[in-house]
């Protein structure tokens, strides 16, 4: 939660506009490095740069968007954990 109210204060916001919270990620931890992808007949989150899957989906059919939503914030939080 720091990390969003110093991004509402360098960016001068007054709370009269209060940006989304893929505005704030893509702000803080750059653009999106990750897609989704069939890899051996699953459902994976690959990574862009290496090619490498980084979570598989387990359930049933193509994966919803809130799903893949949160697995990329929780890649993203451990990627960024050390800054």
């Amino acid at each position: 939660m720091n990390r969003f109210k110093k991004f509402l204060e360098d960016t001068g916001s007054n709370y009269d506009y209060i940006p989304t919270l893929e505005v704030w990620e893509e702000d803080v931890f750059g653009p999106i490095e990750e897609v989704l992808k069939q890899v051996d007949g699953k459902w994976a989150v690959v990574s862009k740069t290496t090619g490498k899957p980084l979570v598989y989906y387990k359930g049933e059919g193509k994966p919803s968007d809130d799903w893949f939503a949160k697995q990329e914030r929780r890649i993203n939080y451990f990627k960024h954990l050390n800054k």
